[in-house]
């Protein structure tokens, strides 16, 4: 690649990533302050990785298996992309019982994949213990049950630096704020404008934890 080519691609990468990973992480916070109970083993995890005002490194986020199952989840219900579409150019392919013609546009609908529920039992609920091995042995996940970075060689190229952003920025944050949801208890729904986003603005309460833990001792 030339320098142009390889400047091109960084932009590229670096621009897809802003819209993309800042959804799945208002997404998963709206989760987290509606579940709080899932929001404090979170915050446990991460104290645990990363106690004091240590800065999580790619060591740490291995230490950290419910942290990758919130992001997992939280794309299973609202993939970035909902849906794309392939053209099989060169020759005619069977796909059980179907004989589908060279030239043959294929549309693949990520969104109403992940909601298969004969794939992922109760599929409304936010249940990151989905994605967490040895969580529930009657869970069983389909390996293509939800990809939402794609597959094989057109799968994202910045796959990796989207999962680490997230993982960063979600540990980070549930380490200093306690979340809960909007007072006005409204219910925020996605809608697809190219990416898929929140229809409505996700409004939080950011609760800083260690003035909480202040006021409990002051209290005590």
């Amino acid at each position: 690649m030339t320098i142009t080519e390889i400047l091109g691609s960084i932009t590229e990468l670096l621009l897809a990533g802003v819209d993309t990973t800042s959804n799945t992480i208002s997404w998963s916070l709206y989760h987290l302050a509606k579940e709080p109970q899932i929001q404090e083993q979170l915050y446990q995890e991460v104290i645990r990785a990363c106690p004091g005002d240590k800065v999580p490194t790619s060591d740490d986020i291995t230490k950290m298996p419910l942290l990758k199952a919130i992001i997992r989840e939280t794309l299973r219900l609202y993939p970035v992309v909902p849906g794309n579409a392939r053209i099989t150019a060169e020759n005619e392919i069977v796909v059980g019982d179907y004989l589908f013609p060279k030239k043959t546009l294929f549309h693949l609908c990520h969104y109403a994949v992940s909601y298969e529920e004969s794939i992922f039992p109760d599929p409304q609920t936010f249940l990151p213990q989905r994605w967490l091995r040895g969580g529930d042995d009657k869970i069983k996940q389909h390996p293509f049950g939800s990809i939402p970075f794609g597959f094989g060689i057109r799968a994202c190229l910045g796959r990796r630096v989207a999962e680490l952003e997230m993982y960063l920025l979600l540990s980070r944050v549930i380490k200093h704020y306690k979340i809960r949801p909007d007072p006005a208890g409204k219910t925020v729904k996605p809608i697809a404008r190219t990416l898929l986003c929140p229809a409505t603005p996700i409004n939080l309460q950011f609760l800083d934890r260690r003035a909480l833990q202040e006021e409990e001792r002051a209290t005590a």
